[in-house]
């Protein structure tokens, strides 16, 4: 591996540093391919190819990698991704997929075409195109580049990055003189639980099982248990568009020693439409906020009332005016509890609980009185702490947005000239909301008839009907202009409370 790395044409800008941790790394977790890894530090792959024609198109990548990370790696600054699941279903099942393919194809696999690739000299001033196709086939006379997929859920879709692949290495072969007819995507389609089961015990079956198996595969040819070929148009127009970016960032970015920064920070650049969308979401976002902290408060001064007024009274199991608002008394202490039993004479063996947890300070005290050394690493549980590696990362000056969690974090300012807007709009929802539940409050919908229990086996419910509006419907009042107290008794109709006992 030493001599491989020596070799490296951008040697000259890879930080020593970078390149210690790097060999370490290899060593540590990938020591078995540490050659193909170093292999690979020479050039651009079919797999990172799609990531760069994204990144000169202002696209953002949604494949296999971005910019940033190939250009890191390929100056030692990060490590090859470690083994997933789907890498490893890849790896295990790529032979399967590929005797399914052939057998059901008919094809054969064209190892003059592959040997030429593998022993042909890099063009001059691309020597930074690597890889190697999955196969070459031969299929009716006619010669394709075919790659083996294997994914979780099928898909009959073409990726963009592995049409950039496929093409990638089509540009290989016509650098080797290897005239390609057609590409082809070949993709393993059948159930995760069998793959999963695949994964794990290909590798151990009898060569007859495996040959059963790719007959049974091609025989039934169904949804969950085929290979599906998917062709892909030859456009010399991406070949062309891939060496350039290629080259560009061979260039400008691996050869210089400089990281792409992707995005630039500053104000967020949207069309009027989407601005002016994404401001009414913030604005919606903040009447929510608002009106919810209002009548959060208004719910727990209510709550605070009935506490006050039912305190002493014993009222469970009985019922209040109110069927729809459950009251009941909190749920009893259980320390109060076990106190009280054992103040009346419970034994502790009595209320010992069938759930038993090992005491850590006995279990020390043991490991001493036996002649254990309660310090040996040993017996602490392994962790990472995420904030060193944060701390680290910064340190590197590693940009760690991809790293976040999906999604977004959404929040009320708290800068001082947001909080006043803010209160502006808690105060409107307090006028609004506050006008609503007054003028529902049961003294103001009903006569004191209405609580009079005069049939007490039947149940009494206020004339009115319930309020049916969404809050959604409240708020937007917000953005009208304030209207006149006539219109306000027509926009807000008397409506009472749910029905009472």
């Amino acid at each position: 591996m030493q001599q491989i790395l020596e070799a490296l044409p951008q040697l000259p800008v890879i930080q020593p540093s970078d390149a210690n941790r790097w060999v370490e790394g290899i060593t540590r977790f990938h020591n078995k391919r540490s050659s193909w890894h170093a292999k690979r530090l020479h050039g651009i792959g079919g797999s990172e190819m799609g990531a760069l024609v994204s990144f000169y198109r202002g696209e953002s990548s949604s494949g296999f990698s971005s910019i940033k990370e190939v250009v890191e790696s390929k100056l030692m600054m990060r490590l090859p991704s470690f083994e997933t699941s789907h890498m490893r279903r890849g790896n295990a099942l790529e032979d399967l997929a590929r005797q399914v393919f052939l057998k059901k194809s008919f094809g054969s696999i064209d190892l003059a075409a592959m040997n030429a690739m593998a022993t042909a000299s890099r063009l001059k001033g691309y020597e930074f195109m690597v890889g190697n196709p999955d196969d070459i086939v031969i299929i009716d006379g006619k010669r394709y580049v075919v790659d083996y997929k294997v994914p979780n859920t099928f898909s009959d879709a073409i990726e963009f990055d592995y049409e950039v692949q496929v093409h990638h290495y089509a540009t290989l072969a016509k650098f080797a003189g290897v005239r390609i007819d057609g590409l082809i995507l070949a993709k393993l389609d059948m159930p995760p639980q069998l793959s999963e089961y695949l994964t794990k015990n290909l590798a151990t079956m009898e060569p007859h099982r495996v040959a059963e198996l790719v007959e049974s595969i091609v025989r039934v040819d169904l949804p969950g248990c085929r290979i599906v070929s998917l062709p892909v148009e030859l456009k010399t127009g991406l070949q062309a568009e891939l060496l350039a970016a290629g080259k560009d960032c061979w260039n400008d970015f691996v050869m210089k020693g400089v990281v792409p920064t992707p995005g630039q920070y500053g104000k967020l650049e949207l069309k009027g439409e989407v601005a002016l969308d994404l401001a009414r979401f913030q604005q919606q976002y903040l009447m929510a906020k608002s009106g919810i902290s209002y009548l959060t408060d208004v719910a727990k001064q209510a709550g605070a009332g009935m506490e006050t007024l039912l305190q002493n009274v014993d009222f469970e199991g009985k019922a209040l005016p109110l069927s729809v608002v459950g009251v009941k008394p909190n749920s009893l202490d259980a320390t109060l509890v076990v106190n009280e039993a054992l103040l009346r004479g419970a034994t502790e063996a009595e209320l010992q609980s069938k759930e038993r947890s090992y005491s850590v300070n006995a279990l020390l005290e043991e490991v001493q009185r036996l002649g254990g050394q309660i310090e040996s690493d040993h017996l602490y549980e392994s962790s990472l702490d995420s904030s060193k590696a944060e701390a680290y990362l910064k340190e590197l000056g590693v940009d760690m947005a991809n790293l976040r969690k999906p999604g977004l974090a959404i929040r009320m300012s708290t800068k001082k000239e947001d909080k006043a807007v803010s209160q502006h709009y808690e105060d409107r929802a307090a006028d609004r909301f506050g006008a609503w539940i007054d003028e529902s409050l049961i003294s103001n919908q009903g006569e004191e008839s209405d609580f009079v229990d005069t049939n007490p086996s039947t149940e009494t419910h206020l004339p009115i009907e319930i309020e049916t509006g969404h809050l959604s419907e409240a708020l937007a009042d917000a953005f009208k202009a304030p209207v006149s107290s006539d219109e306000q008794q027509s926009q807000y109709p008397m409506r009472a409370a749910p029905g009472l006992r």
